[in-house]
């Protein structure tokens, strides 16, 4: 397994795979193109993946950025995040030139990203009284006065991902899991080498993120463990009938996606409403419009741009044939602004009839566990902003981190 390989094997094995993205990527595979993760627009080559309909990669995975299709294989029973076969999602020593299986690039299964879709669902269930809709809306008060406290610590020039999105939602995460203040002590080393988790699986990262990453996880696992089983864990502990593994999960699920993948979506969304200057004064006004432009800005900047996902028996689309076993991806960004699916698809429209065909996941695979804790994160998040900073404005480049091809991950977003 990749986590006990030597650094020198782990090494090789990453620079190899991201050698055949760059090389088929300068061959021009839009999808290579994506997950090479440069400096370029990843929509370009969203547009081009969608003139070839539904199409094979050559770098072994096929790819669709159409609306229609897009959905259809996301609410697919028999699409999976995980291969059929038992044991963690990884391919080491795979030879990636004869054979190119790129995706689980590293395994993440104790990240709890790689489980099967009616797992997540179970999940969302037992979640239910701290996870659902209903519950985090009971804490709103509460959930907004993280992002307020994160913003009153600022001055007139602050970063908002490093300064308020993730100090916020680390409080929050951590206030719905009940954690003792040893652990939230630990949260932001924690979430330091966990922020890579969700591109790690589909684009090599350094050898030294990788390591971090690797420690992160199992330290997040153990700590989780050893408060689930104390009860120590107050939020998880109220998980009435759920098993200690599940319990493990939920929290880990909360602490992987609802932290950097809210962050993410509160910088997206407050990046698409800083340049529409009109609806960011309104909400400010009206706070009550923030779901609806929050919704319409995930549209067209969503936290995760690609869906993943394993065949798991042969399916057929548009007269093609995807084999059982194949990688079958969701180019999302490109998909919510197909002008088949979308009127005016690169307007910005809070509102808009055609609002609810977006497939932005909040989570990815694991969205049923975790949608409605990154929305109402991302919703409060603009209306605390909108209403205490009405004058924001981007102070200089936002700059995304490297090898960050489904996040496009935000390492400083300067604000004044």
């Amino acid at each position: 397994m990749l986590t006990d390989q030597t650094n020198s094997e782990l090494g090789r094995h990453l620079l190899t795979i991201r050698g055949v993205q760059f090389i088929f990527g300068a061959q021009g595979d839009p999808f290579a193109m994506i997950l090479r993760a440069g400096d370029d627009d990843p929509l370009d080559h969203g547009a081009r993946a969608r003139e070839q309909g539904l199409h094979e990669s050559s770098i072994g995975a096929w790819v669709t950025a159409h609306r229609e299709l897009g959905a259809r294989i996301l609410g697919d029973e028999r699409f999976s995040p995980r291969h059929a076969e038992e044991g963690p999602q990884a391919h080491p020593g795979v030879d990636v030139w004869d054979n190119p299986l790129l995706c689980h690039v590293v395994p993440l299964d104790d990240a709890q990203l790689n489980r099967d879709p009616a797992d997540y669902r179970a999940l969302a269930r037992a979640a239910a009284p701290l996870l659902s809709a209903e519950a985090l809306a009971a804490r709103l008060p509460e959930i907004e006065a993280a992002y307020r406290q994160a913003l009153a610590a600022t001055g007139e020039r602050f970063d908002l991902y490093r300064d308020v999105a993730v100090p916020a939602a680390l409080r929050v995460v951590a206030d719905v899991l009940g954690l003792p203040e040893e652990t939230r002590q630990r949260l932001p080393e924690l979430h330091a080498g966990l922020a890579t988790a969700l591109d790690a699986g589909h684009c090599p990262q350094q050898l030294a993120a990788a390591r971090a990453l690797f420690t992160a996880v199992t330290d997040l696992s153990t700590e989780l463990t050893r408060l689930v089983g104390s009860g120590r864990a107050t939020g998880l502990a109220a998980l009435d009938g759920v098993s200690p593994e599940d319990a493990v999960a939920v929290g880990t699920l909360a602490v992987v996606v609802g932290v950097e993948v809210t962050a993410t979506a509160v910088c997206n969304a407050v990046r698409v409403l800083l340049d529409h200057r009109e609806e960011w004064e309104r909400i400010g006004r009206e706070p009550e419009r923030a779901g609806a432009a929050v919704r319409e800005a995930l549209r067209l900047a969503p936290p995760l741009r690609f869906e993943s996902r394993i065949a798991r028996e042969q399916a057929e689309f548009d007269g093609k044939t995807v084999e059982e076993g194949r990688r079958v991806v969701v180019l999302v960004d490109a998909a919510n602004r197909d002008p088949e699916a979308f009127a005016d698809p690169d307007a910005f429209v809070p509102g808009r009839a055609d609002g609810d065909r977006s497939l932005t996941l909040l989570g990815g695979s694991a969205a049923p566990v975790t949608e409605a804790l990154v929305r109402l994160q991302t919703e409060a998040a603009v209306r605390v902003l909108a209403e205490l900073r009405p004058g924001l404005r981007t102070g200089a480049e936002v700059l995304h981190r490297m090898r960050s091809a489904v996040l496009r991950g935000v390492l400083r977003f300067p604000v004044a």
